[in-house]
């Protein structure tokens, strides 16, 4: 152990000596800081937020692939490990040293990330500093393990930089570090659950953003430390001090082991089916533009049902709307929401929903809903129908509202929208007072369906009222 520490301090002592290692390790970090937030935070602290996740994971993946993963390729290649052959360690001690030499470079560098988007993009540091050291920690050991992992099995820096550009650019896409994942087609949310990067993102996103406990992400810290502990255990067996050494087929492939814990992983977010809608609603907490001033006032229309604007509409959205399936196929059409800007006629926000149809067993159509609950309060006069504006895919969706009891008839009115807002209107007399008895102040339904073949929609919709 001691043996570690020494060769640790001496590798950040010649960091500390070499300008281009100095430059790479610490400025090239800030500089990029002020780039990647500057062109997708647009100044709203509440994006900085969001990214800063991302930012963090970026530098640690590039330290672990791309900077202690491949200068061991090239201390090898070098020839500079021959001197620590006779020396009495193992590879055990050189893969330890690495490891404890890449943790401590990162620290200040995570610490400089977030004073620079505290002091100049004005980011509120909504994590304690003990769930950031926990992050940091995971994603350093497991990306080191995975660094190293390829550094072992790669025979030359050519070999290394092939294997670290696949498993780097899939990272880099498809795990959220670059692209928000409610952005991305759902095939890639789904595969996304099966990357390492992916659950270091959102476990940032979702402490910094939405304010859940680190313990609410034990389990995505977990299958971290288990793939870097597989990762680490792998570097050490597949250690070479020479570069005339050679890893054989099955040694790379007995490697791949590795990745199990992502595999099982993935299965299981997966089959939990909440995952898109949790991704969805910290997007959409970020996506609002900053309030500025006083909070806005309730809306005094007594019609009004929903016009997407309060700032806890996110919230909103997983409380009093619901998406649902088909029956036969359940599981197969998909659906999400969000929060878009701007909305109709000039307002702030609006409600996108949005997913895939697919067909049902024996059967070329399919369908998903949307589903919202309200509440009718006594009044003189009733009103006479349901009102909505509307823009979205050329594809047929069907609207209806559901009594609190089966006494009423529930007619649904057919639409097509299209690609410019336009006011939908469901007439429904029986919303009306009827005499003698009302079902006002229950619960009514308001069904929004996308039916036919398949494939993926889009609706827009707002300024939800009666009329």
């Amino acid at each position: 152990m001691l043996a570690s520490i020494r060769i640790a301090l001496m590798t950040i002592r010649l960091v500390m000596r070499t300008k281009v290692a100095l430059f790479f390790t610490f400025l090239f970090p800030i500089i990029f800081l002020f780039v990647y937030l500057g062109l997708f935070a647009h100044g709203n602290p509440a994006a900085v937020i969001y990214f800063f996740g991302p930012l963090v994971t970026l530098n640690i993946m590039g330290s672990g692939f791309w900077g202690l993963g491949m200068q061991s390729v090239m201390q090898r290649e070098r020839g500079s490990l021959r001197r620590y052959r006779l020396a009495p360690i193992g590879p055990g001690t050189m893969v330890a040293s690495n490891l404890l030499a890449n943790y401590l470079l990162g620290l200040p560098t995570v610490a400089l990330l977030v004073v620079c988007a505290m002091a100049f993009f004005h980011m509120p540091l909504q994590i304690s500093l003990l769930a950031l050291l926990v992050l940091v920690t995971a994603g350093t050991f497991a990306f080191a393990g995975f660094g190293l992992t390829i550094a072992s099995i790669a025979n030359t820096m050519q070999e290394a930089q092939v294997y670290n550009n696949v498993v780097w650019f899939a990272l880099l896409f498809l795990s959220g570090v670059t692209v928000p994942l409610p952005m991305l087609p759902h095939w890639i949310q789904r595969f996304a659950a099966f990357l390492p990067a992916t659950y270091l993102v959102t476990s940032f996103q979702a402490i910094m953003v939405r304010g859940d406990s680190l313990f609410a992400h034990g389990a995505e810290m977990l299958v971290l430390l288990v793939s870097g502990t597989f990762g680490l255990l792998f570097a050490w067996k597949l250690f070479r001090w020479e570069k005339e050494e050679k890893i054989s087929r099955h040694a790379k492939l007995l490697a791949l082991s590795c990745i199990i814990p992502f595999l099982v992983m993935g299965v299981w977010m997966n089959a939990r089916g909440n995952l898109t809608a949790a991704w969805a609603e910290t997007f959409s907490m970020m996506s609002r533009p900053p309030l500025s001033g006083e909070q806005p006032a309730a809306p005094t229309d007594a019609n009004l049902l929903a016009d997407f604007e309060s700032p806890q509409e996110a919230e909103n959205l997983l409380k009093r709307w619901q998406i649902s399936t088909e029956a036969s196929a359940a599981g197969h059409s998909l659906g999400e929401l969000d929060l878009v800007s701007p909305g109709a006629a000039g307002t702030a926000h609006a409600l996108r929903f949005k997913g895939h149809v697919a067909p049902a067993p024996d059967s070329d159509h399919g369908n998903v809903a949307v589903r919202y609950t309200f509440s009718l309060t006594p009044r003189d006069q009733g009103p006479r129908g349901i009102q909505f504006d509307v823009r979205g895919d050329s594809r047929l969706f069907q609207v209806k509202v559901e009594p609190p009891t089966s006494a009423f008839a529930t007619p649904a009115l057919s639409f097509v929208p299209d690609s410019d807002w336009q006011t939908v209107r469901l007439p429904a007399a029986w919303l009306a007072k009827p005499a003698g008895s009302s079902p006002t102040g229950t619960t009514w339904v308001l069904e929004i369906l996308a039916d036919g073949p398949p494939g993926d929609f889009k609706l827009d919709l707002d300024e939800l009222r009666l009329y």
